[in-house]
C-alpha cells in the first residue's frame, strides 16, 4: 500500500501519453492519447484536493493492489486500487468518503453507523438485510457526489454515472443472489 504522491501520478499519466501516442501515427490517435491524459491530469488534482479533505477529517487514504475500494470505519482509512484510472481512483474514493459521511449517526439516523455486519449468515442472506445494504452503497455514491459539489471538483456527471452504476449494478445482482452479473463498461 502507498500514500498518493502526485508527482508519480502524474509521471503515470505521461507514461501512458507516451505509449498511447506510439499506437499510431495518426492525429487521432494522438488527439486521443492527449485527451486522455488532459482527463488523468485534471483528476489528479482532483484527487490532490480530496485527500487534503481526507486528511482533514482525520482519514488515511492508502493505494494498493486489491481491486475497487473499502472504508474501515474501525482505523478511518480508506484502501483504493493503485491500477485503475486516476478518474476512477477519483469516483471511487468519493463513494468511499460518502461511507464515512454517513458514518455520523448525529447527521443521519436512517444511515447512521452504516448497515448491520452480523457473521451470522441466516441474518446477514436476508433480503431486509441486503436491502439495507443496497440502500446505503446507493447512499454513499449520492453523499460521494455531493461532496464533490461542494468541494469544487467540476466532475463530468455522465463519467461518474458510468461507475457509479457500473457498482450498483454489482450490488443488485449482489442482493439478488447472482454474482456474475458483468458490466456493459469495463
Amino acid at each position: 500500500m502507498q500514500e498518493f504522491d502526485k508527482k508519480l501520478w502524474l509521471e503515470r499519466a505521461s507514461a501512458r501519453l507516451r505509449r498511447g501516442s506510439k499506437r499510431g501515427t495518426s492525429a487521432e490517435v494522438k488527439r486521443i492519447a492527449e485527451e486522455k491524459w488532459a482527463a488523468d491530469s485534471g483528476n489528479i488534482l482532483r484527487l490532490e484536493v480530496l485527500i487534503g479533505w481526507c486528511g482533514s477529517k482525520g482519514l488515511t487514504v492508502r493505494f494498493g493492489k486489491k481491486k475497487g475500494a473499502t472504508y474501515l470505519t474501525s482505523d478511518k482509512s480508506i484502501s483504493v486500487a493503485g491500477r485503475m484510472s486516476p478518474g476512477k481512483q477519483l469516483c471511487y474514493l468519493l463513494h468511499e468518503c460518502g461511507h464515512h459521511l454517513i458514518g455520523y449517526t448525529e447527521e443521519d439516523e436512517r444511515f447512521g453507523m452504516g448497515y448491520p455486519k452480523y457473521e451470522d449468515s441466516s441474518v446477514n442472506t436476508t433480503f431486509q438485510h441486503k436491502m439495507a445494504c443496497l440502500e446505503e452503497e446507493i447512499e454513499a455514491w449520492n453523499r460521494g457526489w455531493k461532496l464533490a459539489k461542494r468541494l469544487g471538483l467540476n466532475i463530468d456527471r455522465e463519467s461518474f454515472d458510468v461507475i457509479r452504476l457500473d457498482c450498483l449494478r454489482s450490488y443488485i445482482s449482489w442482493a439478488n443472489g447472482r454474482w456474475a452479473l458483468k458490466s456493459s463498461s469495463a
